[in-house]
């Protein structure tokens, strides 16, 4: 019997992880980040979930470390070194976190991905309101499920709003799709898709009421997907993409996806792909 921990908040994903573990015959508890303590003892970093050494455990699955992602990156090396299986190992190092080097990754890799641009002032968002073509996406650097993303469709919208967002904002090309897809991986394999329809007048497809279909996954789309995930290294993925003129971009790599609408609509639990990943990944 396994043990096996989940970081993160209780959402519908925590609960699909622990039941399907549970149901492998493994122990799982939950628990968020901010419950960790860590404390030196004995020239030793300890890491403590109340009276729990988490180096305890057989099993760490992080799911929730946005606000603690240097304590999560510093775990994760811990884990590692007693010889505890984690998902994202990436965490480790090499941790992709940001757009832009998102970007970076896909580029070095040859997948194609919109053109991307970043300012850190404003005289940099001149020089490129200058020799753009519009409309263009902003999107926040560090964004999560679509919040704040922007379509600009002049000089004049851009310049207002990138006066008041310097830094914390990249642009990219703007594509007039009517669709794009969601693809999940787990270990290096694609366990389904979907297609989201993007409503007349909008310009992305993942807000309320969007409609959503199951698809047959081509294999130019999973070569892709698991192309862009390991350009990532991440064990656990939700790959966007879209087609163009015939041709598949990828909008970018979700690490630690949520799936309340993939299981909805594909019929699929990913939880259960990723534990039955987690116990063969134990057992190597």
């Amino acid at each position: 019997m396994l043990k096996f921990a989940i970081i993160g908040s209780l959402t519908e994903n925590t609960e699909d992880l622990l039941d399907a573990a549970k149901k492998a015959g493994h122990q799982a508890v939950s628990f968020r980040f901010a419950e960790i303590t860590f404390e030196t003892i004995d020239d030793e970093i300890i890491a403590m979930w109340g009276e729990q050494d988490i180096c305890d455990f057989d099993v760490v699955i992080f799911r929730g470390y946005n606000k603690h992602i240097y304590e999560a990156q510093l775990l994760a090396e811990m884990l590692i070194d007693k010889n505890v299986t984690i998902i994202e190992e990436t965490l480790a190092a090499g941790y992709v976190r940001g757009k832009m080097q998102q970007a970076k990754r896909l580029f070095e890799c040859g997948i194609k991905h919109p053109e991307t641009f970043q300012a850190n002032n404003l005289e940099g968002w001149k020089k490129f309101i200058q020799d753009v073509e519009f409309p263009i996406i902003a999107k926040p650097i560090m964004g999560r499920k679509g919040r704040g993303i922007q379509k600009l469709s002049n000089a004049n919208e851009a310049m207002d709003f990138f006066c008041n967002n310097k830094s914390d904002y990249l642009a990219q090309r703007y594509f007039p799709i009517v669709s794009d897809f969601r693809l999940f991986v787990v270990g290096g394999r694609v366990i389904g898709g979907f297609q989201r329809f993007i409503k007349d007048g909008q310009y992305k497809s993942n807000i309320a009421g969007t409609r959503a279909e199951k698809i047959v996954i081509s294999e130019e789309m999973e070569e892709i997907a698991l192309e862009a995930a390991s350009a990532m290294e991440y064990e656990i993925a939700g790959v966007d993409l879209f087609e163009h003129e015939g041709e598949f971009y990828i909008i970018e790599v979700n690490v630690a996806p949520q799936w309340e609408k993939f299981k909805l609509v594909t019929g699929i639990n990913p939880a259960q792909h990723i534990i039955e990943y987690a116990i063969e990944k134990k057992h190597k």
